[in-house]
C-alpha cells in the first residue's frame, strides 16, 4: 500500500474556517489526532498568509517565538517589525500597549493567521497574557489559532462567553466512521467490513492509531495483536525498517525539527538527505516543509523513538553535544548552550562564555543555566572567573537567591582564590579582582556608601581597562526617572549622599562610561528636591551634555525630566509641555522597552501636577503595575506615579486602601523619597475622608520627617491637595522657619499651575455606544451590523476614540472611559 495519504475531509475545513470569524481560535485535542495535518491542509486550500511557530520543549523557546514573529512583520512592514523586534515579548502593561499599537497600525491582508503549535509547550505566562489582549484587541485581518494537548492556565472564559473566542475540542477532530470507513478504503482497497468495524472500535476515531494499524495488517500483522499504540508502531511501523534506518530515527529524535545538513551533522549519517526523502515519502510521520526546507518529526513517532531508542549516556550526550555544536556554527547561542548543557559539556560553555567578545546578559539565560553553576564544582568555576562572575552578575540583578550558597560567600571564595592561586600573571589576576569588586557592588545596591568604597580599588586593579562584565550599554538608571530617588534610604543623609555621588567616583571609568553625567545629575536632583532652584539648570544641561556623548540614555531622562519639573516649578507651563513632548520624541526613536517605561512615569508624574489625570499613560490612569525589581517600573517610582494619579482621579478611597502596600513596595530598598510621597498621599487621602485635622496631623509627621533634609519640592508640587492642612500647621507653628518656606512655596506652586486644566476630550454619543458595545463583548462586525455602519467606518471611530482618551487598546479605553463615567461599570 501506499503509505503517504491524506483523505480530504470537508467538514473539518468548514469547522477551521472559524479562524475567519473569531480573533482566537483554540484547536485541543491530545495527539495523534491529526490537528496539525488538517490545520496545514486547511491554508494550503484556502491560501492563508501564515505565521507558524511550534514551540519545543525548551524553555526559552519563547524568546525564539518573539524574534521569529518579528521578523515575519518586517516582511509586511519594516518599521513595525524592527519594533517589535527592540521591544521585546512584553512584561508589563506599558510594553503591552506599545505592542498593541504597533500592531494596530500594521495594514494585514486580512487573511495573517498566526498558527501556534504544540502550545502546550510555552510556559511564559507572559504569551498567555498577550494572545488574550490579542483576541481582545480584535486587530483588522489578524487572526489567532492555538493548536495544543492542553488548556490549563490559558484563561479563555471571558472571551469564550463574549464571541471572541472559538474552542474546537477533539470530539470535532475525531474521524466519524464514515470517514474512517473512506480512509480505510484508501489506504487498503481490499480491507474488509469486518476490518474496519474493528478499527473503528479499537481506535474510536484516532487517526494516529488507524494509521498504524493498517500498516500493521498490511504486513499481516492481526487486529488486536498489539494492546497500545506503542506496540503497533514497533510492529507495523519501525520493525518494517533495516537496522540503519532504525538506528537513523533514533539519532534524529533528539531534534524537534531540522534541515537535511542539520541531520547529517548531528547523526554523522552521510546519506541523510537520502533517508530522509525516502522517509518522506513513506512515512506520514515524517514530513517536510519545503518553504523553509525544514523536516519534523510527528509528535505519536517522537514519542515512541524516545521510549524506544536505548542509546547509551555517552551516545546521547554524543547527538546533543553535536546538535550544540550545529547551533553554535549557526551562531544560535541560547540554543547551542541548551544542548551543550543537556550534552553534559558544562565546560565548553563556560569556555565560550569566559571569552569577553562574549559577554551578554540575555545570553545567560538559557535551559538549566541556574542549575548548571549551581551544581558545578567550584573548583571548574573558579578556571572561568569571567563567566561565572556573569552569572552572579546577571543572577543579582534579576533578584534571583542562590539556594546552596549566597552570593557574597560565593564572591568571597572566587576572591580568596584568586589571591593566592600561584602561576598567575598580575595583570590577569587583577583583573579577575577587580571583576569581582565590580559584582560585589551590586549586593550592596543602593547602599551607596559601600558600593562606592571599592572604585579606586578598581580602577587600579583594571589599570584603565574597561570592565568585561558591567558594560556602557548597561542599564543605569534601572527605568527610574529619578537617580537620587534609589540611592537615597537615611534620613538626615541626602546632603551626604549628594555629595558621594557627585564625585568623580570612577564607575563611568571602567564601564565604558556608562552612568557618565550622574555626577552633574545628582547636583541637578538634590539643588531641586531642596529648593535651590536657581542652580538646577545648569547641572541639568551639564548632566545632558555628558551623558549624550557617552549614549546614556537614563541618565539624559533624568536630567530632562529635573528640567522639566523645575519649569513647572516656574510656572513655565508651555515650556514644560513643549520639553515632554521633545522627550517622548527621543525616546519613541529607541524602541526601548525600559525607557518607553521610564517616558511614561514621567508623563504620569507631570500630568499628575497639572491636574489633567486624562493625559496621564492609561496604564497608569488603571493601575496596572507590578512590583517592581531592578529593571521594572523605576525600582518601584511607578508607585509614587500611581499614587499621585489616584489624587489626580481623586480617588481617595483606593489611595487609602493602597498605601499600606506603597509602603511595603518603598521598604526593600528603603527608598525614603517614595515613603515620604506616601506619607504625602496618606496625608491627602485622610484630609479628604476624615476632615483637615486627621489630614494634617499626618502632614505634621512628613514635614517633621523631610526637614531633616531640606525636602521641599514633594510638598509644594501636591500645593493644591494639602494648602489647608498647611495653613493650619504653620498657623500652629509660626516660628518654624522651614514650615512657612514651604508654605511660600506650594503658594507659588498653586499660582503658578491654578487654572491651567485643559478640557477633557469628550466622546460622541456614537464613540460612547460603540465603546459600550466593544464593553459588552461584540466584534467590530457586529458592531457595525448592529450600528447598520460600514466596518472602515468601526475602525476610524475606535482611532478617534483612543485619540482622545490617549490609549493605544480597546482595553484600555474601555477602562478609562468607565473611568470617566461615559460608561457603566456593569458593562461587562
Amino acid at each position: 500500500m501506499k503509505i503517504k495519504k491524506i483523505l480530504n475531509r470537508d467538514r473539518i475545513d468548514t469547522m477551521l474556517s472559524a479562524v475567519y470569524d473569531y480573533p482566537l481560535t483554540i484547536l485541543e485535542a491530545p495527539m495523534g489526532y491529526g490537528k496539525t495535518t488538517a490545520v496545514k491542509k486547511f491554508i494550503e486550500k484556502k491560501g492563508l498568509h501564515t505565521f507558524w511557530f511550534t514551540f519545543s520543549d525548551f524553555s526559552n523557546s519563547e524568546t525564539a517565538f518573539w524574534d521569529s514573529f518579528s521578523n515575519d512583520i518586517i516582511k509586511i512592514d519594516a518599521q513595525a517589525g524592527t519594533i517589535l523586534k527592540s521591544l521585546g515579548l512584553p512584561t508589563d502593561a506599558p510594553q503591552m500597549g506599545k505592542v498593541l499599537q504597533t500592531l494596530d497600525a500594521v495594514e494585514f491582508d486580512g487573511t495573517f493567521l498566526m498558527v501556534l503549535d504544540d502550545y502546550h509547550l510555552a510556559g511564559d505566562i507572559r504569551l498567555n497574557r498577550l494572545f488574550l489582549r490579542l483576541a481582545q484587541e480584535e486587530l483588522d485581518g489578524f487572526s489567532i489559532l492555538l493548536i495544543t494537548r492542553d488548556t490549563t492556565g490559558l484563561d479563555f472564559i471571558e472571551l469564550l462567553s463574549k464571541g471572541q473566542c472559538c474552542l474546537l475540542p477533539k470530539q470535532l477532530l475525531q474521524f466519524t466512521q464514515d470517514e474512517l470507513q473512506d480512509y480505510c478504503r484508501m489506504m487498503l482497497k481490499d480491507i474488509t467490513d469486518t476490518d474496519q468495524q474493528m478499527i473503528w472500535q479499537y481506535t474510536d476515531g484516532w487517526i494516529s492509531f488507524a494509521y498504524i494499524i493498517l500498516l500493521g495488517l498490511d504486513s499481516g500483522i492481526p487486529i488486536g495483536m498489539s494492546s497500545n499504540l506503542e506496540n503497533m508502531i514497533e510492529r507495523a511501523l519501525f520493525a518494517r525498517y533495516d537496522e540503519k534506518t532504525q538506528d537513523f530515527l533514533l539519532r534524529l529524535s533528539v531534534m524537534e525539527d531540522f534541515t537535511a545538513e542539520q541531520a547529517a551533522f548531528v547523526t554523522q549519517q552521510k546519506d541523510a538527505q537520502q533517508l530522509l526523502k525516502r522517509l518522506d515519502m513513506e512515512n506520514a510521520f515524517i514530513y517536510y516543509e519545503e518553504k523553509t526546507g525544514i523536516y519534523k518529526i510527528h509528535t505519536v513517532l517522537q514519542n515512541f523513538l524516545r521510549i524506544k531508542r536505548q542509546l547509551s549516556e555517552d551516545e546521547l550526550q554524543n547527538l546533543y553535544g553535536r546538535l550544540g555544536d550545529w547551533m553554535m556554527n549557526q551562531q544560535d547561542l541560547l540554543a547551542a548552550y541548551s544542548y551543550l548543557n543537556r550534552a553534559g559539556r558544562s565546560e565548553d560553555i563556560l569556555v565560550h562564555l569566559n571569552n569577553p567578545k562574549n559577554i551578554r546578559n540575555d545570553w545567560l539565560d538559557f535551559e538549566g543555566a541556574d542549575e548548571l553553576f549551581c551544581r558545578l564544582p567550584r573548583e571548574l568555576l573558579f578556571q572561568y572567573p569571567f563567566a561565572y562572575l556573569l552569572n552572579m552578575f546577571y543572577s543579582i540583578l534579576l533578584g534571583k537567591e542562590n539556594e546552596i550558597l549566597g552570593w557574597n560567600e560565593r564572591l568571597d571564595e572566587l576572591e580568596k582564590y584568586y589571591k593566592n592561586v600561584e602561576g598567575l600573571e598580575e595583570t590577569d589576576r587583577n583583573r579577575v579582582l577587580g571583576e569581582i569588586l565590580i559584582v560585589r557592588k551590586f549586593t550592596r545596591f543602593n547602599d551607596v556608601a559601600a558600593m562606592c568604597a571599592s572604585d579606586a580599588e578598581i580602577l587600579r586593579l583594571l589599570n584603565g581597562q574597561n570592565s568585561y562584565i558591567t558594560l556602557q550599554g548597561n542599564e543605569f538608571t534601572f527605568a527610574s526617572p529619578h537617580y537620587l530617588y534609589l540611592y537615597y534610604r537615611d534620613k538626615g543623609s541626602f546632603r551626604k549622599l549628594a555629595d558621594l555621588l557627585s564625585q568623580d567616583v570612577g564607575y563611568a571609568k571602567f564601564s565604558g562610561g556608562c552612568g557618565a553625567g550622574s555626577d552633574a545629575l545628582t547636583l541637578a536632583e538634590y539643588a531641586l528636591e531642596t529648593g535651590d532652584l536657581k542652580n538646577v539648570a545648569s547641572h541639568c544641561h551639564k548632566a545632558i551634555a555628558r551623558a549624550e556623548v557617552m549614549a546614556q540614555t537614563g541618565v539624559v531622562i533624568c536630567a530632562k525630566f529635573s528640567l522639566i519639573r523645575l519649569r513647572l516649578m516656574e510656572g513655565k507651563v508651555s515650556e514644560v509641555l513643549h520639553l515632554l513632548t521633545k522627550l517622548e520624541h527621543y525616546v519613541e526613536k529607541m524602541n526601548n522597552a525600559i525607557y518607553n517605561t521610564t517616558i511614561d512615569l514621567c508623563k504620569g508624574y507631570v500630568f499628575a501636577c497639572l491636574d489633567q489625570p486624562e493625559q496621564i499613560p492609561a496604564w497608569l490612569q488603571t493601575g496596572e503595575i507590578k512590583a517592581a525589581d531592578f529593571y521594572d517600573q523605576g525600582i518601584a517610582f511607578n508607585y509614587i506615579v500611581y499614587g499621585k494619579t489616584l489624587i489626580a482621579l481623586g480617588k481617595y478611597d483606593e489611595l487609602e486602601i493602597q498605601i499600606e502596600q506603597f509602603e511595603a513596595y518603598f521598604s526593600v530598598f528603603s527608598n525614603r523619597l517614595g515613603l515620604i510621597h506616601n506619607r504625602i498621599f496618606e496625608a491627602i487621602a485622610r484630609c479628604r475622608l476624615y476632615g483637615l485635622e486627621d489630614g494634617a496631623a499626618v502632614l505634621l509627621t512628613t514635614l517633621d520627617e523631610a526637614q531633616a533634609d531640606s525636602l521641599v519640592l514633594p510638598f509644594a508640587e501636591n500645593a493644591r491637595h494639602i494648602m489647608g492642612m498647611l495653613k493650619i500647621i504653620v498657623q500652629e507653628n509660626p516660628g518654624n522657619a522651614f514650615f512657612n518656606h514651604i508654605l511660600m512655596l506650594c503658594r507659588k506652586y498653586e499660582s503658578a499651575v491654578m487654572g491651567l486644566s485643559h478640557p477633557v476630550a469628550t466622546l460622541s454619543r456614537r464613540e460612547i455606544k460603540i465603546l459600550s458595545l466593544a464593553a459588552l463583548g461584540l466584534s467590530r462586525k457586529e458592531i457595525a451590523k448592529r450600528l447598520c455602519i460600514a466596518e472602515g467606518t468601526v475602525k476610524t471611530h475606535f482611532k478617534n476614540i483612543y485619540q482622545k482618551l490617549g490609549v493605544n487598546s480597546k482595553i484600555a479605553a474601555i477602562k478609562i472611559a468607565r473611568n470617566r463615567g461615559y460608561l457603566s461599570v456593569t458593562e461587562n
